[in-house]
């Protein structure tokens, strides 16, 4: 059932890169870099697990973790169809993608073990950093590439654009470069930076935010969590 699990996360993941690209185009103008950040973002998830590489899994089951998280307005607004299947169907991409016969195609295949040599306690950190990173990229896009953002925005999607590639080629910068993406967002949703940044998420052109205000800064704050995935390990690197 691999390939069909892998099929099924690819149409659901191909879908919102459609539907993203659609609210970009059709949305109001302040929204359109924001979702056309989101549709590239669900992109590179889409053809990093089609083409096997070793962090697509993480990384899309990180984006699953993203929208799964939908499912938590509903507790607050009470059941909308739009919001469940969303929460849903984001949440599937990220059952379909467990078990150890998925990561035998991706993180564990033997091209993998061929060409970066990974030790399993690497290989356990970077998954941890890797799919907190897919889980809050997506916030960082709308924190960053919404209404009325500044220098202070730009450079934090900058410094995350630069820590995601670090990152997914297993490089030490990648991993400072998210923290301090994070750390920007962070301080600037708490307000330290002035009026935070106001962020929101649209689920259809016409629809009502699912998220909105500073929260999407104070969540993409959580790329916090890519450094201290590490911190065991650079503290014991330091202490030598």
């Amino acid at each position: 059932m691999v390939g069909i699990r892998r099929a099924l996360a690819l149409l659901i993941l191909g879908f919102y890169v459609t539907q993203f690209g659609m609210t970009a185009w059709l949305g109001p103008d302040e929204i359109f870099a924001a979702y056309l950040g989101l549709a590239i973002c669900y992109g590179v998830a889409f053809v990093g697990l089609a083409a096997e590489w070793f962090w697509a899994r993480w990384f899309a089951m990180g984006v699953g973790n993203f929208g799964a998280l939908m499912l938590l307005v509903i507790l607050k607004i009470g059941f909308e169809p739009v919001v469940a299947f969303v929460g849903g169907t984001h949440l599937l991409v990220s059952v379909l993608l467990a078990g150890e016969g998925m990561a035998a195609r991706y993180e564990h295949s033997e091209a993998t073990a061929e060409r970066w040599h990974f030790q399993e306690e690497s290989l356990a950190l970077l998954r941890r950093a890797v799919r907190s990173a897919g889980s809050t990229i997506p916030f960082l896009i709308l924190y960053a590439l919404g209404p009325r953002g500044d220098a202070l925005n730009l450079a934090a999607l900058a410094l995350g654009a630069v820590g995601l590639w670090g990152l997914l080629r297993a490089r030490t910068y990648g991993v400072f470069a998210l923290g301090a993406a994070g750390g920007i967002a962070l301080l600037d949703g708490l307000g330290a930076f002035g009026a935070p940044t106001i962020g929101y998420l649209l689920l259809s052109p016409t629809g009502l935010p699912a998220i909105y205000g500073p929260v999407a800064g104070l969540l993409a704050g959580g790329l916090l969590l890519v450094p201290l995935a590490f911190a065991r390990p650079i503290l014991r690197y330091l202490s030598t």
